[in-house]
């Protein structure tokens, strides 16, 4: 790196030569960090303006005091600086580093007030104008909805996939990217049914969806709607959320679920059973990733125990949660599970009061039976005398058929329970 250095005021130049006829023009700006260089790199900062810092770092008496070329005065009035030549004049007899520069020349209590403010304005703004995008959306997808219904529900099922994809490339111009994924996914969670269930099930759906986007247009700081039309919040967002409620105590991993969607992500969720409480406690571990990464731990694996806290995303019904300290318990751990007393069916019609749009819940049901029928589906025989509920499993392992169980795990979502495991008096818990 050959290069003629000079210094003056805070800013440091070079003129550092390069594969070109002529030498570049490097300067930097050590009050606020700024940088410029007429090299054609692509990287921001390029290695000329890391070699000029660097030597200035390692051999601050190597560079003289210098009037500014136009050049560099023309660079600083763009960059409009704020703090006077008397605030940050610096003399290079010194010998400080760059470092030490950097922390004498820190603004004022007061400029940090006005750039917070100004940074906070810049969020407002940010936020409204987000929430006017997503307002059109929905707009929009409350009548490609209208529309549907009117042509008639052949034709939209015959066509379920393009219709589906074109509203939901449409939601995802309008950043609400949480609703686009949940219409995405509708052909598979449709075309994969009897035929007799698919119309229903659309209905269904789309209704859901429908009050969704009314709970928005009612109140666009609804978390809960919020969280399924945009973007979930962040870590550090649940965390800082006194609204946030947090669980410490023994969990037991109930079920596990690993997909591919559409837009190339992987979701992986992982629900936990809460072993030393005495009515059940869920929590659903989500997380996604590109499916180039490769599979991720997210839980411990279906029958294994873990002992920690976790913190809940704010909700009118909690149930997304991540660890927030969690450590492994030895094999054998879990005993039996809470159950609780109430029936499925009428905790299924309760949690869609709370929130209309939910596709499915969570639920640990107590001792029985899993038989099969003639037609080759699987049904759950409650030992209590409940009402039997149809299984959506094509397979179920051949331990647990006939067996007296003594509970089970599943997905409903008022139609047919997804099971995800069995806890069984002598194997343990068992993955379905």
């Amino acid at each position: 790196f050959r290069s003629i250095l000079f210094v003056f005021t805070p800013v440091y130049m070079g003129q550092p030569w390069g594969s070109g006829a002529n030498p570049y023009y490097t300067m930097a700006d050590t009050v606020d960090q700024g940088y410029k260089c007429t090299c054609p790199s692509r990287k921001f900062p390029c290695k000329h303006v890391l070699a000029l810092l660097w030597q200035f770092a390692d051999g601050p008496d190597d560079f003289i005091e210098s009037e500014s070329p136009e050049w560099v005065v023309e660079w600083l009035g763009r960059r409009r600086k704020n703090t006077s030549t008397a605030q940050v004049e610096t003399k290079t007899s010194t010998g400080k580093n760059i470092h030490q520069t950097r922390d004498e020349t820190l603004a004022s209590t007061e400029e940090l007030v006005k750039k917070e403010a100004a940074k906070a304005k810049r969020a407002a703004q940010t936020q409204a104008k987000t929430n006017k995008s997503i307002g059109a959306g929905l707009s929009e997808f409350q009548q490609w909805v209208g529309d549907q219904l009117r042509t008639g529900m052949v034709g939209f099922l015959k066509e379920l996939r393009q219709r589906c994809r074109y509203i939901s490339a449409r939601l995802v111009d309008s950043k609400a990217t949480g609703l686009a994924s949940r219409i995405d996914e509708l052909p598979a969670k449709v075309l994969g049914l009897p035929p007799q269930l698919q119309a229903q099930v659309v209905f269904k759906e789309l209704g859901q969806l429908l009050l969704l986007g009314d709970a928005w247009f009612a109140d666009q700081l609804d978390v809960d709607a919020r969280r399924v039309i945009a973007v979930a919040e962040s870590r550090e967002q649940v965390l800082e959320n006194p609204d946030s409620r947090r669980q410490s105590g023994i969990w037991h991993q109930v079920g596990e679920k690993v997909s591919t969607r559409r837009d190339g992500l992987v979701s992986h969720a992982s629900w936990l059973l809460k072993l030393d409480s005495d009515t059940p406690i869920v929590a659903l571990l989500l997380d996604h990733y590109p499916a180039s990464a490769g599979r991720r731990e997210v839980g411990v694996g279906i029958g294994a125990s873990v002992e920690g806290e976790l913190a809940f995303y704010p909700s009118r019904s909690p149930l997304r949660a991540f660890p927030v300290e969690l450590k492994v318990l030895p094999a054998g751990s879990c005993d039996v599970w809470p159950t609780g007393g109430e029936s499925i069916l009428s905790r299924y019609q309760q949690q869609l009061s709370v929130l209309p749009w939910l596709e499915q819940i969570p639920h640990a049901l107590k001792g029985g039976r899993i038989l099969r029928c003639a037609n080759g589906s699987y049904w759950w025989h409650c030992s209590s005398g409940q009402q039997a509920l149809p299984l959506s499993n094509h397979q179920v392992p051949s331990l647990l058929m006939g067996s007296k169980l003594q509970a089970v795990f599943v997905l409903w979502d008022g139609n047919s329970a997804e099971l995800h495991s069995a806890r069984t008096e002598k194997w343990g818990t068992i993955a379905c």
